[in-house]
């Protein structure tokens, strides 16, 4: 087991792995869909999902991070659908669909952009706004659940990663770029402060 997890690059004493931005030597990976998680393989997603956690937490409170962007091509992601570190959860081979065709439109920040070196910009993203999730938990359980607002457009933001997919790469996405690390930063203050008027419980 051991050696399948330090082939996928995962540290067995879960130490933080960089996050790959898009200007990184390893980008490639977030362009590449991943693989789903196979029956009998929830070992690794317990060991992929503890090396999210660490990766993450240095920048937390934050509202998500997916394997691909530690560099493992596998279908997860960790999500917190009000960015409150404890409420963060392990998605394992997600499926969603919309619950109505209304969609709202806000800017998304992503960790692969936000520590890239110059490449300051954030995407406004026309997103469902209430749709219906399934995925397993990591003892292998089945989840079902409903999703409003800023849950439902993380769950969104993650899995498009898991597409092979950066929210500034998206057709439909309006990008908005800053002459500066610290413009940026101040800007993202008014978007978390507009999302947390979103924040709902999962149904």
């Amino acid at each position: 087991m051991k050696s399948i997890l330090l082939a996928l690059g995962i540290m067995m004493n879960t130490q933080p792995i960089k996050i790959v931005t898009v200007d990184s030597s390893s980008k490639e990976v977030l362009a590449t869909k991943t693989e789903d998680i196979q029956e009998g393989e929830l070992y690794l997603a317990n060991e992929i999902s503890d090396q999210l956690m660490a990766s993450l937490k240095p920048y937390l409170p934050a509202a998500g991070l997916a394997a691909p962007q530690i560099g493992i091509s596998k279908s997860m992601f960790i999500y917190s659908y009000d960015r409150d570190p404890s409420h963060l959860e392990t998605v394992i081979n997600p499926q969603w669909s919309p619950i109505s065709e209304e969609r709202i439109e806000g800017w998304e920040g992503c960790f692969s952009v936000l520590l890239s070196n110059g490449v300051w910009q954030l995407a406004s993203i026309p997103r469902y706004d209430k749709i219906k999730v399934k995925y397993t938990n990591l003892e292998g359980k089945t989840i079902e659940k409903e999703l409003d607002g800023f849950g439902a457009k993380v769950f969104q933001h993650e899995c498009d990663h898991l597409e092979g997919l950066v929210c500034i790469y998206r057709t439909d996405a309006a990008i908005k770029s800053f002459d500066s690390k610290e413009a940026l930063q101040e800007f993202l203050k008014e978007v978390k402060k507009n999302d947390s008027k979103n924040y709902q419980s999962p149904k």
